[in-house]
């Protein structure tokens, strides 16, 4: 019997060792996209399935990992916080032929979701390095919503400038569930009012912080230790910085750069708050979050047959 791989030659059978992806040449495009408003409290996992959505829907050959459970070649710059929205979002994909930019820039106007909008679309060279390793900062309009009467002017002004006359800011976050605290202030670089809107009554907050790995200054943190994180606000990232295009360079050549030695602070027990409440359970069952004694599951399931 004659079977079918025995009419074809050596050329048209893919053999094992040839993985299918390496086969068709491969696309590298990154993405500049606004991220507003209406779904600013949607999660970074949420962002990534409403891209992976999109390209899909637009019916472009985004390119998959090999594996057990193929991911798709997507790399985000830097995930937003919920809450805050994005001016200018970096977002890197691999497609598999490659698609003209102008086909692709179509397609993705097309099945864009509400809430996102397309910026700019721009092919690059070769394989890029991972975009979250190249970060060295980042831009930030922090946006008040209140009348002059509710905060003054004077009042922001005189707040940021003993923020900045400042040497230590001590916060603490958590890394890898671990607690750890480190000092925000070498990481503000630049600090201003931008003044009043009286159309929209809203206030306007320059902010530029280091982002780098393990040194990165939140703007969450910022209007926290301003003491206006009581106020309607919203926070927008305006623009990242990439270590790897020299305008950016250029910028931040005006800055030191704050390692994570540099603003490293106490690490507590090393334990989340989470786990420090657990631990204490433990020790004293009576603990409660709202002061109540706790019992036991046989304790309260005996109150059924009292």
């Amino acid at each position: 019997m004659i079977m079918t791989e025995d009419l074809l030659d050596d050329s048209q059978v893919e053999t094992s060792d040839t993985p299918a992806e390496e086969v068709l040449p491969r696309q590298f495009v990154r993405i500049v996209y606004a991220k507003t408003e209406s779904i600013k409290f949607i999660s970074h996992h949420d962002e990534f399935r409403l891209w992976e959505r999109t390209l899909r829907r637009a019916d472009l050959p985004l390119l998959y990992k090999q594996g057990f459970n193929p991911q798709p070649h997507m790399q985000f710059a830097s995930p937003l916080g919920v809450g805050i929205t994005g001016e200018r979002e970096l977002l890197d994909i691999t497609l598999s032929p490659p698609v003209p930019l102008h086909e692709l820039h179509r397609g993705l106007e097309a099945k864009l979701a509400p809430g996102v909008r397309l910026v700019s679309l721009s092919e690059l060279d070769k394989k890029p390095s991972a975009v979250q390793n190249l970060l060295i900062g980042a831009d930030y309009t922090i946006i008040i919503y209140a009348a002059p009467e509710e905060i003054e002017p004077a009042t922001i002004e005189e707040r940021i400038e003993d923020l900045l006359t400042q040497e230590t800011i001590w916060r603490e976050r958590e890394r890898k569930g671990e607690a750890y605290t480190y000092n925000l202030r070498p990481l503000v670089f630049e600090l201003r009012y931008d003044g009043y809107d009286t159309a929209n009554e809203e206030h306007r907050i320059f902010l530029r912080v280091q982002q780098r790995s393990g040194a990165t200054g939140r703007p969450d943190e910022v209007v926290d230790s301003l003491g206006m994180d009581d106020y309607a606000r919203t926070l927008r990232r305006d623009r990242l910085y990439l270590a790897d295009a020299a305008e950016d360079v250029a910028v931040f050549a005006a800055y030191p750069v704050i390692t994570q030695q540099q603003i490293a602070g106490k690490k507590g027990t090393g334990r989340s708050l989470r786990q420090e409440y657990k631990a204490a359970t433990r020790k004293s069952p009576t603990i409660t979050p709202g002061g109540v004694g706790m019992r036991s599951i046989n304790e309260r399931a005996g109150d059924e047959f009292a």
